[in-house]
């Protein structure tokens, strides 16, 4: 009887664990494209997930983003909005850079990239968010990054959203959580291929690198 009234026990906390994990998604319901990927690096010690989402502003549904947040995404007519969440888990090395790149040279074709709060959705927990203060790509649109306000996203800790806009639709491509002073990007290890520009849909183990989906 002790056996069964523990393994109860152990069950509702697994089920409590799961629900609090999914309470820490904070993107917008997207009708088009929506996941998550979970990132465990041993050598650099960073450990985190990213919740992502794509928004198809010409869908069945019209502007998913702009109807759950209240305000658009710049870039003229391109019709994708791509939106990405990063959290730092406790007991990870600081994160200072995510960085997103497409694989066999396809271009990212990001024509605004930015940031923005998402205390801004009428979400029950307000999260400690890290602002993204700086942006960019390799000026060949294969690679993209931004990096954290005050050079970290320490452990315990989440992003703004950062977010792009593209008239191109999602394809494979690749991302990376870096600690601090370690600027040059590297595929880690993640067992998932997603379906969007850094993250997903199809499991596919690589090692050292996170196959993902990109635009």
């Amino acid at each position: 009887m002790r056996k069964i009234r523990l393994l109860s026990l152990l069950l509702v906390a697994a089920l409590l664990l799961q629900n609090a994990d999914a309470a820490l998604t904070y993107l917008p319901y997207s009708s088009y494209y929506q996941g998550r990927s979970y990132f465990d690096d041993s050598d650099t010690g960073v450990k985190g997930r990213v919740e992502f989402a794509v928004y198809d502003t010409g869908g069945a549904y019209g502007n998913e983003w702009a109807n759950a947040t209240g305000f658009d995404v710049p870039g003229g007519n391109d019709r994708y909005i791509y939106a990405y969440q990063i959290f730092n888990d406790t007991g990870s090395t600081a994160i200072e850079r995510f960085t997103m790149w497409a694989d066999d040279g396809h271009v990212l074709n990001v024509n605004n990239m930015g940031n923005q709060d998402p205390r801004d959705l009428d979400n029950p927990f307000i999260p400690l968010c890290v602002e993204s203060n700086a942006w960019g790509d390799n000026g060949s649109g294969e690679q993209i990054w931004w990096e954290f306000n005050g050079g970290t996203l320490v452990a315990g800790k989440d992003s703004w959203f950062l977010i792009f806009r593209s008239s191109g639709k999602r394809t494979s491509g690749a991302y990376a959580m870096e600690p601090v002073n370690n600027i040059i990007p590297i595929p880690n290890p993640e067992p998932c291929t997603l379906a969007l520009l850094g993250l997903g849909g199809a499991m596919v183990f690589r090692k050292r690198r996170n196959s993902v989906k990109s635009c």
